[in-house]
């Protein structure tokens, strides 16, 4: 020890030990916090699926009233996987974390919610690939440009139109290819903040 340099006091001691322990700990969630944060889970789990579940009624309504209104027979089959797609999705998304049940833990439903969310998330990501095979029979059989000319009639748009040149042409393909990547994306990210989420909640919680 240096000659101008003085001892360290018991209270400095203890306050370099509490700046280290305080850079590297996170604080506990109180169980009013825990309580809180499982109550705004609850409503997002609900109006999450209500939303989900107009999604998809929607979606099986489009594609049943196309399986049934045009004549050709590959664009029947490809809206009928389509069909069969949306009441998969539905028949899973019931295993979603809903209500906390009155057994239950805040921090136990907050696992189960994040658990499940992630859960869902990459699920949905591996059902992408069941919407390729509709997709690669409406390109290779012209069906998708068969009911966008449909509705299209239907509408009274102008056949020499912009609007018409581009449903019969390759774009509306290319943009559906792009939106299923960028989805394939999206869907991969939210698994991944679903995972930090929970393992924050590990933190806070210990364990």
């Amino acid at each position: 020890m240096n000659e101008g340099e003085r001892p360290p006091t018991p209270e400095s001691l203890w306050k370099s030990i509490d700046d280290k322990e305080g850079d590297n700990m996170e604080i506990a969630w109180t169980p009013d916090e825990l309580r809180a944060l499982a109550r705004s889970r609850e409503r997002e789990n609900l109006w999450g699926r209500r939303i989900g579940l107009a999604l998809l009624i929607a979606l099986a309504a489009a594609f049943a009233y196309n399986m049934f209104s045009i004549s050709q027979l590959w664009v029947r089959l490809s809206q009928a996987w389509m069909l069969a797609w949306t009441g998969f999705l539905f028949w899973t998304s019931r295993h979603s974390p809903g209500r906390m049940s009155a057994a239950e833990t805040s921090a136990g439903f907050l696992r189960r919610s994040f658990e499940g969310k992630r859960a869902g998330f990459l699920a949905i990501r591996w059902y992408l690939f069941l919407l390729i095979p509709p997709m690669l029979i409406g390109w290779l059989t012209n069906s998708g440009a068969a009911i966008r000319v449909a509705r299209l009639k239907a509408l009274g748009v102008d056949p020499s139109s912009r609007l018409y040149h581009y449903a019969i042409g390759p774009w509306p393909f290319i943009t559906l290819v792009l939106s299923l990547v960028l989805a394939w994306f999206a869907f991969g990210l939210a698994a991944k903040k679903a995972t930090r989420e929970l393992e924050e909640l590990r933190r806070r919680t210990q364990g």
